[in-house]
């Protein structure tokens, strides 16, 4: 049987510090009726409270938004909490977990580095496979899988059915139309869900700093991603994660910049009419006999 999977997920990256219940308000504002938390010590939810989350989705649910997926700052399945997450989310009946960022290790080579990833997704993915989840790895900056090429190294061997990435152009600066092009071709079906954001990302003296911008305004051509997107038929979800909270809208004078949600509405808006309402189907996760993570 196909999961049904709505088309438009509002992250709690969005509104970092809010609770579920504010996340939830925000969505509601919006039209949307799903949702997905941050699990993580600055997050909607506690990792030690995520063996509970049933309660928490429950509330959500009861107050007008279903979450169907978190997202977490996992690497390893020896991390701090993994069980209890994964295990949380199966009895709370959430079907996508979203890992991390896995950055190369301190003095390693970049193979080296990035076996050591490998097998970190890798026990993940047993995880995910014990608890019936389906895992998604994000695009960060200054990680192994900021690129596509290397994410798609990252995932090698990885059924696409069991581990998907979400892609993030927002995140990573300028992107034309024929380097979109040649990501989606080398990630394939791997392909699952778009972060939608369009953030200037820079270092600083004090680490990376995010500056939102409207999606109108250059940072990525979305309305030619998506538009690509459309013309390859893939079936992805779109998960609205800008951080709308903090600083001045990019290209505009910070004292005639529009409010977070106003931004936070229009971009919603362009991504709606590039993607269509209808919602996601996956197949059934049911486990195949002869395959093994390897």
């Amino acid at each position: 049987m196909a999961l049904k999977f709505p088309r438009y997920v509002l992250s709690g990256t969005a509104f970092p510090g809010h609770s579920p219940a504010d996340l939830v308000a925000q969505a509601c504002a919006l039209g949307l009726d799903a949702i997905d938390l941050v699990i993580a010590p600055d997050g909607q939810v506690d990792p030690s409270q995520a063996i509970d989350l049933i309660e928490v989705t429950v509330d959500c649910a009861d107050a007008g938004a279903k979450v169907v997926m978190v997202t977490t700052d996992l690497t390893s399945p020896f991390d701090d909490h993994a069980e209890d997450i994964h295990r949380g989310c199966q009895e709370a009946r959430v079907p996508y977990i979203r890992y991390g960022a896995w950055a190369r290790l301190d003095g390693a080579a970049y193979l080296d580095s990035l076996q050591a990833a490998r097998a970190g997704l890798r026990g993940l993915e047993t995880l995910c496979r014990r608890h019936d989840l389906r895992a998604l790895v994000r695009q960060i900056p200054g990680t192994l899988q900021e690129q596509s090429g290397h994410a798609a190294a990252l995932l090698h061997g990885r059924l696409p059915g069991y581990v998907g990435i979400c892609l993030a152009p927002g995140w990573l600066g300028p992107i034309d139309p024929e380097s979109w092009r040649l990501d989606l071709d080398a990630l394939d079906d791997h392909v699952q869900a778009l972060g939608i954001s369009n953030t200037a990302v820079l270092p600083g003296p004090d680490g990376w700093s995010c500056t939102p911008a409207a999606l109108t305004d250059g940072v990525a051509d979305w309305p030619n991603l998506l538009d690509e997107i459309t013309k390859r038929q893939l079936d992805v979800f779109a998960i609205l994660e800008s951080p709308y909270h903090v600083g001045d809208v990019w290209r505009h004078d910070p004292d005639a910049s529009p409010a977070p949600h106003e931004l936070l509405r229009d971009d919603l808006c362009l991504v709606r009419r590039r993607l269509g309402p209808k919602p996601v189907r996956r197949q059934s996760n049911k486990p195949r006999r002869w395959y093994r993570p390897f």
